[in-house]
């Protein structure tokens, strides 16, 4: 996952959608010790899902006087609208489409669980050992360098740059390939063996999936619905891209400790994607790409010293050489 803004940290991910009362994303769910693999991939977590009906947190009228709205305290410490925000903004897209009324009760509750935590923290003198300050330093230089990159080389990219670049690359071309993909899972490479037997039998696919499945699409038959190759784990997804329309794989396919049984109900090609739906991605691809010359133009008149294992400063000519 690539560097966010968001304070709300990753590996409190899995109980934040917990306290949401939400089930969370398959890919999400991998993240808890105890969850049964998915067939579904993570994929990049940090691109924005556009349409006309999910809710844009960063355009809410007025956001930038409410961000240092205090909603919340502990031992002192404030939790502001803007840090409600930027934990919303750092979920997963399919959970950033619910309501700010749905997502904002769960959100809090986890921003003071973090705070109850960072406090606890600080009274042990956690945050004084030299390894964990180190950490932190790190981090908040991360940071403070992707923002600085983001917001100057986005005053480069236009509108009209990014619709070239839509009609140069995009614009009148199909979409990508999805499978309608269907999968039991099962916990031994006999089992899903025996599941493949008997659907050779003739055995209906849903039917036996809400038998024996242990994959969390088995209430509705296994059914992932339609999915790109990349929205797969990469196995499931060589598999279920080189089977035919209404033809289980032959053989189990191993992920991990568990095994997935796959059929490919249909295949299609999507739409021609929108130029809204993939203006930030474009964006951001634009980023990358002036990124290499921005860091040197970046160290244009700094004065840089480097040293030895040994704490002696290497002068120019033998930095050079080395």
């Amino acid at each position: 996952m690539n560097v966010t803004r968001a304070r709300f940290t990753f590996a409190l991910l899995p109980v934040a959608l917990l306290s949401l009362g939400l089930t969370p994303h398959p890919a999400v769910a991998q993240l808890t010790a105890k969850s049964p693999p998915s067939p579904v991939d993570p994929g990049d977590l940090t691109k924005p899902v556009f349409d006309t009906k999910t809710p844009f947190y960063d355009a809410a009228p007025g956001f930038d006087k409410a961000a240092n709205t205090v909603v919340a305290e502990v031992e002192g410490r404030p939790i502001t609208m803007g840090d409600v925000g930027d934990a919303i903004r750092a979920l997963p897209p399919n959970l950033t489409k619910l309501s700010f009324e749905t997502l904002y009760p769960g959100i809090l509750r986890q921003l003071i669980n973090q705070q109850a935590l960072v406090v606890r923290a600080s009274q042990q003198g956690v945050d004084e050992e030299p390894a964990v300050r180190r950490r932190v330093k790190a981090a908040a230089d991360c940071q403070l360098s992707e923002e600085y990159m983001q917001q100057e080389l986005s005053k480069g990219i236009t509108e009209s740059a990014l619709l070239d670049r839509y009609n140069r690359d995009i614009s009148g071309r199909p979409g990508e390939e999805e499978a309608s993909v269907r999968v039991i899972l099962t916990d031994t490479e006999k089992a899903a063996a025996d599941v493949i037997a008997e659907l050779r039998g003739g055995a209906d696919f849903a039917a036996v999936a809400r038998r024996v499945s242990k994959d969390p699409t088995a209430p509705s038959g296994g059914d992932l619905g339609y999915v790109t190759r990349e929205g797969l784990n990469p196995r499931v997804g060589a598999v279920a891209f080189a089977l035919p329309p209404g033809q289980v794989a032959p053989y189990p396919v191993r992920v991990e400790a568990r095994w997935f049984v796959v059929k490919v109900d249909d295949r299609r090609r999507q739409p021609t994607p929108s130029f809204a739906s993939v203006r930030e991605q474009m964006r951001q691809s634009m980023i990358r790409e002036g990124v290499v010359a921005f860091a040197a133009a970046a160290l244009k008149d700094l004065k840089v010293r480097k040293f030895d294992f040994l704490g002696h400063e290497i002068d120019a000519d033998t930095a050079a050489a080395r």
